[in-house]
């Protein structure tokens, strides 16, 4: 059964990629047009610098496609858009996306050949298509997740089809972005998090190589790396205190522990990462930044304005649903429910000490201390603040999502709430349009 609840998850993804991305006639506001650029630059220059100006083939796409929630360019600009100077581009004609690795862009690049072989010539339709191969990815891990953790294959699958049926994956997924990795990224560390508890050989490796790699695809990223990295070492201690050894023979036994070893050397290693990552693009620097107009000071309010953004901001996806339409206001309300239930209720109920309380709370300090943290670290690697959008949580949406799944699982009512939650919400993310 959990190899046709697998395939019914792909077959959904494919389903949510394939309908929407022939609808969008417009680029996405969520940065698209920069990322088209990027992805349109990969063959010839492999990565973007900063200051550098965006393509004649992003502007032209912007230029005859517009933005949605904003509006369309003149018709003039169409045929002949260099008819416009410098200021009628977003950011001065400059690119913003200069602070991304060529990771997710490569990757999708690559994926998208075979489309283009097969007849789809224009690389962005192309690349949103690739989409789809991510989300299946996060939805199959996260139900393969809940399996591990006991939780039965009505919940469980309901879960994955309410990760695909979310506002963070119609956003992230349908249209270039490099918020795709993240829902792959938050359910590729959960499922790991399964490979230590059943003793994996194998798992300390593969979890920090991957933490690497997806943080150096995105630097939010970060966020369901250190949820992961906070569950095992609550694990850890917990074990530590059941085992009733004296003070020192716990902090030997903790220091020791392959999971906390795991936990610092992933969060440690991808820091190191994407700090070899700003040396690289301080050396390939084309011109000043672009100024996007968002800059904010860094002040004590802003920063304790941070610590709810992702929770449970994160369940709105990447614009305020009232802007796309009554299907998004639907979609969002119902993840909203879903994840301060999953989360707030699994901390009531769970029993002291138990790892699912372990796990809960790991991932509501996680989601509270990500804003603040994520706003020093964008002035850090950026040189600037603005106020954090709640997307960049996405991969702590399995978290939320693992969480419901164990609180949901304890009742009969709980489990068919999960199933009309998860097909209402995929139902009305197929109802957007634009």
């Amino acid at each position: 059964m959990d190899w046709f609840v697998s395939v019914f998850l792909v077959i959904a993804s494919l389903g949510l990629v394939l309908w929407q991305v022939p609808q969008h006639e417009m680029v996405s506001p969520i940065d698209e047009y920069v990322y088209i650029d990027y992805l349109a630059k990969v063959p010839t220059q492999g990565v973007v610098h900063r200051g550098e100006e965006t393509g004649d083939y992003a502007r032209n796409y912007l230029s005859c496609n517009g933005v949605r929630t904003l509006g369309f360019y003149p018709e003039s600009f169409c045929t002949d858009w260099q008819a416009s100077d410098e200021e009628t581009m977003p950011n001065a004609g400059k690119t913003t996306a200069d602070i991304y690795t060529p990771a997710y862009f490569g990757a999708t690049w690559l994926m998208a050949q075979p489309l283009v072989l097969l007849g789809i010539d224009d690389i962005t339709e192309a690349g949103r298509y690739t989409g789809a191969v991510w989300l299946a990815a996060a939805a199959v891990l996260l139900y393969l997740t809940l399996r591990r953790l006991r939780v039965d294959i009505v919940v469980a699958g309901s879960m994955g089809l309410l990760l695909i049926g979310s506002l963070s994956a119609y956003w992230s997924n349908t249209y270039i972005s490099t918020d795709a990795t993240s829902l792959f990224t938050g359910s590729l560390m959960v499922f790991c998090l399964t490979m230590f508890l059943r003793g994996s050989r194998w798992v300390p490796w593969i979890f920090v190589v991957s933490a690497i790699l997806l943080t150096l695809a995105k630097m939010q990223n970060l966020m369901g790396v250190a949820a992961a990295a906070v569950a095992l070492i609550f694990w850890a201690i917990a074990d530590a205190f059941r085992r009733g050894r004296e003070r020192g023979g716990r902090w030997r036994s903790l220091i020791r522990d392959r999971r906390v070893v795991s936990a610092f050397s992933a969060v440690i290693l991808s820091v190191v990462a994407q700090g070899v990552w700003a040396v690289i693009r301080n050396l390939i620097v084309y011109d000043t930044r672009a100024d996007q107009g968002v800059e904010a000071p860094l002040t004590m309010r802003a920063l304790v304005e941070e610590v709810l953004r992702f929770f449970p901001g994160v369940a709105k996806g990447a614009i305020e649903p009232g802007l796309v339409g009554i299907g998004a206001e639907v979609a969002a309300a119902v993840m909203t429910w879903v994840v301060v239930a999953g989360v707030i209720g699994l901390i009531a109920v769970s029993r002291r000490g138990s790892r699912s309380e372990s796990f809960a709370l790991a991932t509501f300090f996680v989601a509270l201390v990500s804003g603040p943290l994520l706003a020093i670290a964008t002035v850090l690697m950026a040189g600037y603040y603005f106020y954090l959008p709640a997307r960049y949580g996405m991969s702590l949406l399995a978290f939320f999502l693992v969480c419901a799944g164990l609180l949901f699982a304890r009742s009969v009512w709980t489990r068919w709430f999960s199933v009309a939650a998860a097909v209402v919400s995929y139902a009305a993310v197929m109802t957007l349009t634009g």
